[in-house]
């Protein structure tokens, strides 16, 4: 028996929505599942409204009986965005939203946000976000479901043919980036980086993938590490990891720690603080010893961490919840 959805899209171009585009057309091909696409607009009055009202919905909301359904609402967040989910989830029983970014200094705000809509579960992209949740959170459950790509939309080229030595896209290491610039530059390999801080390197999706597929070295270091001011200390895997390995890209860089939990064995090249500048010339004049690494890793993508085993996690979850 199918499941009848309704997903909850937030209409705003931001880059984190590619996420959510994988994710929403997850769910559109997945066959147990009946969606229905709702889009729906960030507006002031909507926030107004929700700040307003939140504390007093928290408290009298969850006393409210609710209408038992069979039709489930569904949103992706980032951060405590959760306005634009009125008013569909006003008042239903069914419930749920994937969060990304929900640094622990929001969380008494998704808290009550969350007990506002009676949203019973949220889906973090965290473990450590996921753990310090419940800590806290007496009404609302969160339940981790790392991120996860559809590798279908991606592709990559023949070693021999990756014309782009390092990539460092989106958010640089400042530190390391400063460390290995020079060297790669003397020895004349092809540094790809976002040179001007907030320019994006690629303009379209088809150029980032084209990109990413012509990367033999993609830098992967977690927002922790590279902005502890935002990320606090949630060091989690992030969809580039996802990307750079279905790309068949070599990752050098900093293993999150729920990464630990997801990959037996060590997926990363962890950097050599020591001399990273030597470290990275010596991978690329030995790369081909890297190669059974990379092939491990994309095979591993495709077994393990495709948005379609996601999504069918948390459709088993949301079933199991709504029986209750």
């Amino acid at each position: 028996m199918k499941v009848d959805l309704n997903f909850v899209k937030q209409q705003q171009n931001e880059t984190f929505l590619s996420c959510v585009e994988e994710l929403e057309d997850t769910f559109r091909k997945n066959d147990g599942v009946n969606i229905k696409i709702i889009r729906s607009k960030t507006t002031l009055t909507k926030r107004i409204l929700l700040k307003m009202f939140s504390s007093v919905l928290s408290v009298f909301n969850p006393l409210i009986p609710k209408r038992t359904t069979t039709v489930y609402n569904f949103g992706a967040i980032m951060g405590p965005s959760f306005d634009f989910l009125l008013p569909k989830f006003c008042l239903n029983s069914g419930n749920f939203v994937y969060m990304f970014d929900a640094w622990p200094r929001f969380h008494n705000i998704i808290i009550n946000f969350a007990k506002a809509l009676n949203i019973k579960v949220i889906f973090f992209s965290s473990l450590d976000v996921t753990n310090k949740f419940n800590l806290q959170s007496n009404f609302t459950k969160g339940i981790w479901i790392p991120e996860g790509i559809k590798v279908e939309d991606y592709f990559w080229n023949s070693y021999i043919n990756k014309n782009i030595d390092v990539l460092e896209f989106g958010r640089k290491y400042d530190i390391y980036h400063d460390a290995i610039e020079e060297k790669l530059k003397d020895h004349g390999f092809v540094h790809l980086y976002e040179a001007v801080k907030g320019e994006i390197i690629f303009k379209t999706k088809s150029d980032f993938l084209s990109g990413l597929a012509s990367a033999k070295i993609s830098i992967c270091v977690p927002s922790n590490i590279t902005h502890p001011e935002r990320a606090e200390d949630i060091s989690s895997m992030t969809l580039r990891y996802l990307q750079s390995m279905a790309s068949k890209c070599l990752i050098v860089g900093v293993l999150p720690r729920e990464m630990a939990f997801l990959f037996d064995y060590q997926p990363v090249v962890e950097i050599d603080f020591e001399d990273p500048a030597k470290q990275i010339v010596e991978i690329l004049n030995n790369f081909e010893a890297y190669i059974p690494l990379i092939e491990r890793n994309y095979l591993e993508v495709q077994r393990s961490h495709t948005w379609s085993i996601r999504v069918n996690q948390m459709l088993e979850i949301m079933k199991a919840n709504n029986e209750k």
